[in-house]
């Protein structure tokens, strides 16, 4: 009991931390067993840990807290209402809702959090890296309910998601996996906009990343430089 107090009590001052880890676990570990049948309650699972954690890590006050779990609890009951596999496009469609209520407010308390803070920690960094994952999820919500209103938004490997083999269930970690690479510029070309709403969106994505490291990065640079030269002084 004394290792788990002890254990306990780290990641609560290390929350930023452990959110980053959680997130890292939910990109990284689903796709492993993409074969198993019961793999979509990994990912529901993982994704209802990063919701509740998501709400410890940002609440710093308790308007904060009801805020977030007034929106967390319609996230956490569409999330779970999707587990059938023939569940309707609107329950997909309230899902990606949901969570991109949820995810966007959390992107704006992490906001909050890294342009008022005073000093370059680690908590802080790992808040601005939590901040960036999550503005890659959030838009990989609004890419798959784009898909999900228009139909045929994006073209996969060449062809629609219906083509392709992609069935309803599977869009969101392929638009998530867009999503991620057009907010790095990388931009591989298997999955391509072709709705102009898609289009769109698509673009204010890849400006969003580059402005994170314009804006974001460049404050941490500053603060950090700020504090070592009145370190010296």
């Amino acid at each position: 009991m004394p290792i788990l107090r002890k254990v306990l009590a780290s990641a609560l001052n290390q929350r930023f931390a452990v959110f980053f880890l959680i997130l890292l676990t939910l990109l990284l570990l689903p796709p492993y067993f993409r074969d198993i049948t019961w793999v979509k309650y990994i990912w529901r699972g993982l994704l209802t840990a990063t919701l509740l954690w998501a709400i410890f890590a940002v609440s710093s006050s308790h308007r904060a807290l009801i805020l977030t779990a007034l929106i967390l609890l319609p996230t956490l009951i569409s999330t779970w209402l999707g587990i059938t596999g023939d569940a309707s496009i609107e329950v997909h469609y309230v899902d990606n809702l949901t969570n991109i209520a949820y995810f966007g407010l959390i992107c704006a308390y992490l906001a909050t959090f890294i342009f008022t803070t005073r000093r370059v920690t680690s908590e802080v960094l790992f808040a601005s890296m939590c901040f960036y994952i999550l503005l890659a999820v959030l838009w990989g919500a609004i890419y798959t309910n784009i898909e999900l209103f228009f139909g045929d938004a994006f073209t996969f490997y060449g062809s629609s998601a219906a083509v392709a083999g992609i069935e309803r269930d599977d869009l969101f970690s392929y638009l998530n996996y867009y999503s991620f690479i057009t907010l790095s510029t990388l931009g591989y070309g298997e999955i391509i906009p072709v709705h102009p709403v898609a289009r769109s969106w698509s673009a204010v994505e890849a400006m969003v990343g580059q402005f994170f490291i314009a804006i974001v990065v460049a404050r941490l640079v500053a603060l950090y430089t700020m504090e070592q030269s009145s370190g010296r002084n």
